[in-house]
């Protein structure tokens, strides 16, 4: 215990050097609304969420109304309350992120905690002012305790210039958002939501360390420390330790056992005090869901209303985001009536980026939609049959839908392959498949079915193994722009490797092709191919080339790029595309698998085909 003691000790100290600003939102779901429609200001609001009310303004709350109260209760409270659907949380989110917004302005270390609330580290920033504030033995807004600080660190004069900055940024959502806020400022991030919440609404305290202790201890029950949830606080109170001060002189070995070595130290530490957490900059979530709950659902149909519903709100979060997701996820929560208890489960599976087009809106840059929804919701019914026996009665009390897996799209005017291919070449490439039969002849067809001169058998499908995309790994396979993302794969030319051809000297035939592609306006245009027949020079010959004129374009590049490319550069290029291509013949010969045909690591090749 001694040495937990001077480990508490020294924590103490060297958490001093921080300055923590929690910004928290007074009643924000109320405010929403209240900016919404102005003439709620002055009413009694509640905001219903089921046949619960979720927050409600202070005028509501001087009559009795509190959170997670019953709307009957708070209709016999108070029966002039006005209540307001809130279900719908998009304008939440909405308002949430442009907070979050301007608390970057002051610092890149925003840790958002729900919608409301807001982690702030701004200790650089005070370091920048102490120098020349005046504003060192002032402080903005309340204060918990006293200013008899004798620490010598001189957190005394941080804490007061964090003070002030945290007044700034009250000052800021108040002037351009209309919403106030409450804020704590402290030197670590537990007694900064602490205090925030000792001065309310529309108000700001601040803590010094030797307040700390006092602080914590004011709690009434140890659920109060932030980071002890139900599932800890059932394990506490079995062991009987019921207030904070019950934890600080309770044996640490026994809470070791109970709850493990550095788990036990934490919320040792906190019943302190003391918290040596990170403000973590909160980046993008990396699941994007909703969830609705019900008394219950026991038809199919009732189910897939429910959900095509969640799926509609979803995509609207998900044009708000602009990643496209890789996976889908269905939640479930069911009654068991002879338990008495209910149970929650999920399912999720991949799904393909081309299932989602993106289009311009009125009301986002880039709207994300679905190609054909009935598809996708037909999925989405297949993963729910998964978990629930349709021909037997159930009972649902929830559903939920989530994308996952989000990744970022690399392609568009950032990505090279804008410079180095246009729109034609890239589809093509894309497009290209390698198909091996029992003739070993290699084949690429256009998908869309293209006719050409004499008779072909279509190749038969093979397994999902067997077939790869040459050069192209299907994993880093991307869009050049919208119109790739949005229609199917483009038509590629017509590449076909006889057996009695030496793997040297091979034939590369390009008809002509017509290509439609729509814009986002609409409009459906045609580009053509002009038809071409050369003959490969064998491996030996592409050294020997002296002639630019000579230089047959491979198939897979831009034929405007590959002739503006400096000679040493094709005679490079040839000689990758020829080698590759010698590897995959000679390795056919033996085998009917397909394989992958890449550039070498070192090859200019690799730069002009997009991966």
């Amino acid at each position: 215990m001694d040495d937990l003691a001077q480990s508490l000790d020294f924590c103490s100290i060297s958490s001093h050097q921080r300055t923590i600003i929690h910004i928290d939102i007074d009643c924000f779901y109320a405010q929403v609304e209240m900016i919404k429609n102005p003439a709620l200001r002055n009413c009694p609001l509640g905001i219903q969420q089921k046949n619960i009310i979720v927050t409600s303004n202070y005028v509501a709350r001087e009559y009795g109304i509190e959170k997670c109260m019953l709307v009957n209760e708070g209709l016999q409270l108070c029966p002039q309350l006005v209540l307001v659907r809130g279900e719908d949380l998009y304008d939440y989110r909405q308002i949430s992120a442009k907070i979050t917004t301007l608390l970057h302005r002051y610092s890149p270390q925003v840790e958002k905690l729900g919608l409301d609330e807001n982690f702030v580290d701004v200790t650089d920033l005070v370091a920048e002012r102490l120098g020349d504030s005046t504003d060192q033995q002032i402080i903005d807004g309340c204060i918990y305790g006293d200013l008899n600080e004798k620490c010598e660190c001189g957190c005394k004069n941080r804490l007061c210039v964090g003070s002030h900055i945290a007044g700034e940024m009250r000052s800021e959502i108040h002037n351009i958002l209309g919403i106030t806020s409450c804020a704590g400022i402290s030197c670590n991030k537990l007694l900064a939501k602490l205090v925030c919440a000792t001065h309310k609404p529309n108000q700001q305290t601040t803590v010094f360390p030797c307040n700390s202790l006092a602080l914590v201890s004011s709690l009434q029950n140890v659920s109060g420390i932030p980071g002890i949830g139900r599932r800890m606080h059932e394990i506490l109170q079995f062991h009987g330790i019921l207030s904070v001060t019950d934890l600080q002189n309770c044996n640490l070995t026994s809470l070791q056992k109970a709850l493990g070595n550095d788990m036990a130290i934490r919320i040792k530490k906190l019943s302190y005090g003391i918290d040596d957490s990170l403000v973590k900059q909160t980046g993008k979530p990396q699941s994007i869901g909703l969830e609705d709950g019900f008394r219950k659902i026991c038809l199919e149909s009732e189910v897939k209303d429910k959900l095509a519903g969640l799926l509609e709100r979803l995509l609207r979060l998900l044009s708000q985001d602009g990643r496209i997701p890789g996976s889908i996820r269905v939640t479930t929560r069911k009654y068991d009536s002879i338990q008495k208890r209910s149970h929650r489960e999920s399912r999720q599976c991949n799904i393909a980026a081309t299932s989602f087009i993106m289009n311009g809106g009125p009301h986002y840059r880039n709207k994300i939609a679905l190609k054909s929804n009935e598809k996708f919701l037909a999925l989405i019914m297949q993963l729910f049959h998964k978990m629930v026996d349709i021909s037997k009665p159930f009972h649902l009390t929830l559903l939920g839908l989530a994308f996952t897996k989000f990744r970022e799209c690399k392609t568009g005017k950032s990505s090279i392959a804008s410079f180095l291919t246009n729109d034609i070449s890239v589809q093509s490439v894309l497009s290209f498949k390698i198909l091996s039969s029992e003739t070993e002849e290699m084949e690429y067809s256009c998908m869309n079915s293209m006719e050409r001169s004499g008779s072909e058998s279509e190749p038969e499908p093979e397994s999902k193994k067997a077939r790869t995309e040459l050069l192209i790994p299907r994993s880093k396979t991307r869009f050049s722009n919208e119109e790739d993302a949005t229609g199917d794969s483009a038509d590629c030319a017509l590449w076909m490797v006889s057996k009695s051809k030496a793997p040297n000297e091979q034939t590369l035939d390009t008809d002509r092709i017509s290509v439609e592609h729509s814009s986002n306006s609409g409009v459906t245009g045609k580009i053509s191919l002009e038809s071409q027949t050369s003959s490969s020079r064998s491996t030996n010959s592409v050294h020997g080339m002296t002639n630019e004129n000579e230089f047959q374009c491979p198939h897979n590049v831009d034929a405007d790029v590959f002739h503006a490319l400096p000679h040493e550069l094709k005679k490079e290029l040839i000689e990758a595309w020829r080698i590759g291509k010698n590897e995959v013949s000679s390795t056919s010969q033996g085998k009917q698998d397909t394989f992958h045909s890449k550039p070498k690591q070192k090859s200019i090749l690799q730069y002009l085909i997009p991966k």
